[in-house]
């Protein structure tokens, strides 16, 4: 690794936010180092050490990152780099750092991308194709591959949303998708890891969404949807 030696860029984290800090902080170091994918990262007890943290402080931060599919856990083996999009993360990581990263609560980020989608589910019932079908259907069998290797997954659910909104055939809702895909990152980077979904229950609401738009069931598409974004009793 060259440049800036790991202990100088990774600070003390303050008790306050701990895990939220040291996750930003790890992200921070692999983006601004230009650490290669692939490599690996210092161990659990080194992290803990240089970021004077607990390594359970360590292990969430870590787990949050394998989340957001910057790196991959192998189990007997260490933490490794992924091979991600850094423009997204860095730009992400620029806007956290201004300041206004609590400003936005989850809840509101969740109800933002339920409003966009779940306003859509007319369009997409009548507009979808069979080949945004098979789309579907291909990401949720590779979401699943990569969450039983314990990979990260937040491109495979991005790219699920991503199809559903431009099965719309709506010019405007496609547009928008550089922002749901904003709004999906910072959904994954605010969420306290209690909760965070598991990998598993993300793809049976999938299921459970793309089984209703098969039968082209509004009403089941809408509640699948719901159910999804965990907003059973809003007003959408």
């Amino acid at each position: 690794m060259k440049g800036r030696s790991l202990s100088a860029l990774l600070k003390p984290v303050s008790r306050d936010t701990l895990t939220s800090q040291a996750t930003e902080t790890i992200k921070r170091f692999i983006l601004e180092e230009s650490i290669e994918a692939g490599s690996q990262l210092p161990s659990e007890r080194e992290l803990s050490e240089m970021l004077a943290v607990s390594r359970n402080i360590v292990r969430e931060a870590l787990s949050a990152l394998s989340a957001e599919g910057i790196i991959t856990k192998q189990i007997g083996r260490g933490t490794f780099v992924e091979d991600f999009d850094r423009e997204a993360a860095l730009a992400n990581l620029s806007g956290m750092s201004g300041g206004h990263a609590n400003v936005v609560t989850v809840q509101a980020l969740r109800e933002a991308r339920a409003a966009l989608e779940i306003g859509a589910a007319g369009l997409i019932v009548q507009r979808i194709t069979p080949e945004e079908i098979d789309a579907l259907e291909a990401i949720i069998e590779r979401h699943e591959a990569k969450g039983n290797e314990g990979k990260g997954t937040i491109k495979e659910d991005i790219d699920f949303h991503l199809v559903l909104l431009k099965a719309s055939k709506n010019p405007v809702i496609e547009e928008m998708a550089p922002l749901v895909v904003e709004l999906f990152r910072r959904t994954v980077a605010e969420a306290p890891i209690a909760m965070r979904l598991p990998p598993e229950r993300i793809i049976a609401e999938h299921r459970a969404i793309l089984a209703a738009l098969k039968d082209g069931d509004l009403f089941a598409v809408r509640d699948a949807m719901r159910q999804h974004y965990m907003l059973q009793d809003s007003p959408f």
